[in-house]
């Protein structure tokens, strides 16, 4: 894997431990049948070599039987099953010993395949193969080829990891060489090799000088484009001593590239009871396509919590993610996708929950209230107080918190409320009403209360302006007065 999600690694590192634990202590009964072998590879007579081993599994096999091949072409074997000797086991399950005899009588000179079959109830075959040397006097240019484990149809990325035995008889160095060319499908490789010519190919990708017995390279294929490979192994004496080599031939799945991640959902969204959907089906391996994907979804909230992760979900073809719009805040969604050869792409994602505001309802002694009013109160002592009309967005609706306030002091906490308003120095009062949402969001409203016993002061302006009328009034009348008692004038005689 090229890239890790340190929550999904953590988690699949304990699932790996459990597991673990639990098959170390209880055995598994899908556990395939195990087949053990005495002789080694490169083992040589002239006579006979001597077969033993034993088989291991939960029950006794259906079926046990042995075949010899040499220049890939099966010729000899016989039924082992009614010989089958059941020993003390050495594990946790049962095992039965067999045994046979390989003869150069029945062989000839030869490079022999020899495997030993076990079939179980339910039809699985396992397989183990040893590679032998049946030599007469003057033997020479013998090769023997196995391969540890079959990599047939594998997706593969950087390099091939090839493993098992190449040696000759004489002992000697041997040539590994590996080419590689585009296949059309699937080529199937078998547990025995096929024949073949050494020569000085063209083709040829790597050649690898070895000494005769076991081995383990890597070949790099990470320059190789996506696709079906088919991979040729060819082993050939290194003396040039004998013309005849061993093949092994199969197809692997070049997997270099890692999945491209497309997603596609909202940016932003109001606070709400409903969920937004990010879609990743669009999300697929440039040559291999969409299946066989492991995803990994992790959730953040940046703005409440951090770094840390509040939701992990994975799984196979885990192609979507929901995210509950219930919650305001600033969101984080990244996604890793693991291919079935193990190359991951991540991508992240931002989601915006913007908080509604809540809106504040206040009602006094049953009459709504808006604000900056002033509210003569007519019971100071049972004064009701109603903030239960107060709105927000329906996830945040039932989590309302209401603070009351008289003259900046605290109150009361709660939204149905009865206040006494006894013991006043002033008969005026400011009643505040706080509305909070959980995301500590606020709406307020202020009222005016006013106390029964307040008198109202006679209105001095009105005073002035009755005064300045009355003395109008007087100056107009005695005017008035004062031109009709004015004298007759009189003509002179």
């Amino acid at each position: 894997m090229k890239m890790h999600s340190w929550v999904a690694l953590l988690s699949l590192t304990v699932m790996l431990l459990l597991c673990n634990s639990v098959q170390a202590d209880t055995p598994n009964e899908d556990d395939p049948a195990l087949i053990s072998i005495d002789v080694e590879n490169g083992d040589y007579s002239t006579e006979y070599i001597e077969f033993t081993g034993f088989i291991e599994d939960d029950e006794q096999p259906e079926n046990v039987f042995w075949r010899v091949s040499k220049d890939g072409i099966e010729f000899d074997g016989g039924d082992l099953l009614n010989s089958l000797v059941e020993i003390t086991s050495t594990s946790s399950r049962q095992q039965w010993a067999w045994s046979f005899d390989l003869t150069s009588s029945a062989t000839g000179e030869c490079a022999c395949y020899v495997s030993v079959h076990s079939i179980d109830g339910y039809g699985l075959e396992i397989i183990e193969t040893r590679v032998v040397f049946m030599v007469e006097e003057n033997s020479n240019g013998l090769i023997g080829f196995l391969l540890d484990s079959d990599q047939s149809g594998k997706l593969i990325d950087s390099s091939v990891q090839i493993s098992g035995w190449l040696g000759t008889y004489p002992n000697g160095g041997v040539n590994l060489e590996i080419s590689g060319s585009l296949a059309q499908g699937l080529i199937q490789s078998s547990h025995i090799p096929e024949s073949s010519v050494c020569n000085q190919a063209s083709n040829l990708d790597e050649v690898y000088l070895l000494p005769t017995g076991e081995f383990e390279i890597n070949w790099d294929i990470s320059a190789k484009l996506d696709g079906w490979m088919e991979i040729i192994l060819l082993g050939c004496p290194s003396s040039n001593s004998s013309p005849d080599g061993s093949q092994h031939e199969f197809s692997i799945r070049v997997n270099n590239q890692p999945p491209v991640i497309k997603i596609s959902g909202v940016d932003y969204a109001v606070e709400d009871d409903i969920w937004h959907t990010f879609d990743a089906t669009l999300t697929e391996d440039p040559y291999w396509g969409r299946t066989e994907m492991y995803y990994v979804w992790t959730l953040r909230r940046p703005s409440h919590s951090g770094n840390l992760p509040i939701d992990v979900q994975m799984g196979e073809d885990l192609n979507t993610y929901s995210i509950s719009g219930a919650q305001s805040g600033n969101y984080t969604l990244s996604l890793t996708v693991y291919d079935k050869g193990g190359l991951s792409s991540e991508k992240m994602v931002n989601l915006d929950i913007k908080n509604t505001v809540p809106t504040a309802s206040l009602i006094i002694d049953g009459e709504a209230i808006s604000e900056g009013q002033e509210v003569r109160i007519s019971n100071p002592t049972d004064i009701k107080l109603d903030a239960t009309e107060s709105s927000d967005t329906t996830n945040d609706a039932s989590s309302l918190r209401c603070i009351w306030l008289l003259d900046n002091s605290p109150l009361y906490e709660g939204c149905d409320r009865e206040f006494s308003w006894t013991e006043v120095q002033e008969y005026r009062a400011v009643l505040t009403l706080e509305v909070i949402d959980d995301d500590g969001e606020c709406a307020t409203i202020s009222v005016i209360l006013i106390h029964p016993d307040e008198v109202k002061p006679f209105p001095m302006a009105l005073v002035a302006f009755a005064f300045s009328a009355l003395f109008l009034t007087y100056a107009l009348v005695n005017r008035f007065r004062g031109n009709s008692e004015r004298s007759i004038p009189k003509w002179k005689s």
